[in-house]
């Protein structure tokens, strides 16, 4: 039996997992908001266990650029959703809707 070895590669859209397209971002996320395993797997079912762990040690060694990564990422959300509110039309409610509160998994 074949066994992949999982290690965090960039094809360009930045350190992202070997063995799926899962981002190191898309993780990080959680766990930069105190998220376990558990959580993670359930809103990434294809997640392993494994490669939650390469992750964990490669946000471990590259904490402070995941943070600035990440703080971006907000900015970015946050500015697509005041210029959405700022068009106004059907969406403009749920845009006016704080994006934490649109979160649906549970806290840590």
């Amino acid at each position: 039996m074949k066994t992949d070895t999982v290690q965090i590669v960039d094809h360009g859209r930045g350190p992202q997992l070997s063995t799926s397209r899962i981002t190191v971002l898309d993780v990080f996320y959680y766990l930069h908001r105190g998220y376990d395993f558990d959580v993670v797997h359930d809103a990434m079912p294809s997640l392993s266990r494994a490669e939650f762990d390469v992750i964990v040690a490669y946000a471990k060694d590259h904490h402070d650029e995941l943070v600035e990564g990440d703080r971006l990422a907000e900015e970015r959300i946050r500015t697509g959703i005041e210029a959405q509110r700022a068009r106004g039309g059907i969406f403009a409610e749920a845009a006016a809707t704080n994006i934490d509160q649109r979160r649906t998994f549970p806290g840590p």
